[in-house]
């Protein structure tokens, strides 16, 4: 006790005077004591507001959550999820008065201006390259050149990010598929799927290897192997600070366009951790078999909205990954059911509406992705390819 106290209790025989208190010291002694600082509680232990549009930034309020397009034997559609931003977009450069197309998908991750450069040159880099090639030179060679030039001239803009990439080109009769990462091009090829891409993700042996021998190393963090514990994609455009082990060198696929091929689907993998290759063009080729004989399906933006919303609402913020996944079996067979994010995609201007269901069946095929809780960037494009033969 204070020294004023104690005076006090003796003070009478023990019977304390209450008159003879004195609170001014004993307040004194205790003003000398300083207030432990206020504990500020992180953001990410604060309540989380259900509504997407809670965390949305104003810079993406703007901007649509669902967006769909069609042009000349193409359709489009992507919806954007619980990222802060969309980081998708893509490229369709075709038109009825030539054999040729040029048609991309670009997921971006750790930002989108990776995937706005890639949109605006890759296909720019391949068309002039193409025409300055030589005889010699194969078509593999010339696409995968302008590609690693995009890649270098992102680089050089000294720019973080990094971006997937999955595209088609079509020029006479043949069909260029190349792929960066886990974009993947599924073909419909008399109704039997096939993927014309292998995902490049550091779970696969080869690419682990790969890395490895240079010097890299792969470690499984949050239940997903990643190149140095930081990329699940061990190839890409961009990405600075990994690109010592993250190639920009695509891989190609070269066939001629028959009249056995029907469709191709490019997407991201945002379809595809939930929509199996075979299941995917079974949905597409169901579609424009009933387009003809049945009214149109009415698609409401709000409706996808609020399914996306209870998604999030539903899954508070849980990993992306499923820790117990088996990162070794061939991602382009069944997807595994993770929990993910949704996206969205800049518009495609000067296009001519096409009055067929390859829109339809892009919605379609993103709806059923949503509808199983996926929460990750989403962009389908399908190709009817019997209107380039």
């Amino acid at each position: 006790m204070p020294p004023s106290i104690v005076r006090l209790c003796n003070m009478n025989d023990g019977h304390v005077n209450v008159k003879s208190l004195e609170p001014f010291s004993v307040l004194t002694s205790l003003k000398k004591r300083k207030r432990p600082p206020m504990i500020e509680i992180p953001n990410v232990l604060q309540v989380i507001e259900s509504a997407a549009e809670k965390f949305r930034p104003k810079s993406c309020e703007s901007r649509s959550d669902v967006f769909s397009s069609s042009g000349f034997g193409v359709g489009v559609c992507s919806v954007k999820g619980r990222k802060l931003c969309m980081e998708d977009t893509h490229t369709v450069v075709s038109s009825s008065n030539t054999d040729k197309g040029f048609f991309g998908v670009y997921d971006g991750h750790g930002g989108r201006k990776a995937a706005d450069f890639v949109a605006q040159n890759l296909h720019s880099n391949i068309f002039d390259m193409l025409e300055k090639s030589s005889g010699n030179t194969t078509t593999e060679e010339v696409v995968k050149a302008a590609f690693m030039k995009t890649d270098d001239e992102f680089l050089k803009q000294g720019l973080e990010s990094g971006s997937c990439c999955v595209t088609a080109f079509i020029e006479g009769k043949e069909l260029v598929v190349s792929n960066l990462g886990d974009c993947r091009a599924v073909l419909s090829r008399k109704g039997k799927a096939e993927a014309l891409t292998k995902d490049h993700r550091a779970s696969h042996e080869d690419e682990r290897k790969r890395i490895q021998d240079k010097g890299g190393y792969v470690e499984l963090h949050r239940g997903t192997w990643r190149v140095h514990g930081v990329l699940a994609v061990s190839r890409s455009i961009g990405d600075a600070h990994l690109k010592d082990w993250v190639l920009g060198e695509p891989e190609t696929t070269i066939l001629p366009l028959t009249d056995d091929l029907e469709y191709l689907i490019l997407a991201s993998d945002g379809l595809w951790d939930e929509v199996g290759n075979q299941e995917a063009v079974d949905m597409v080729t169901r579609c424009m078999r009933n387009v003809s004989s049945k009214p149109k399906k009415v698609y409401r933006v709000k409706q996808i909205k609020q399914r996306i919303n209870n998604n999030i609402i539903n899954n508070k913020w849980k990993e992306t990954e499923n820790e117990n996944e088996n990162e070794n079996e061939n991602e382009n067979e069944e997807p595994s059911l993770k929990v993910r994010r949704i996206s969205h995609v800049d518009q495609v201007n000067g296009m001519m509406p096409l009055p067929c269901g390859l829109v339809d069946s892009c919605k379609e095929l993103l709806n059923l992705a949503v509808s199983r809780g996926s929460l990750d960037d989403i962009t389908v494009m399908i190709l009817d390819l019997k209107a380039f033969n």
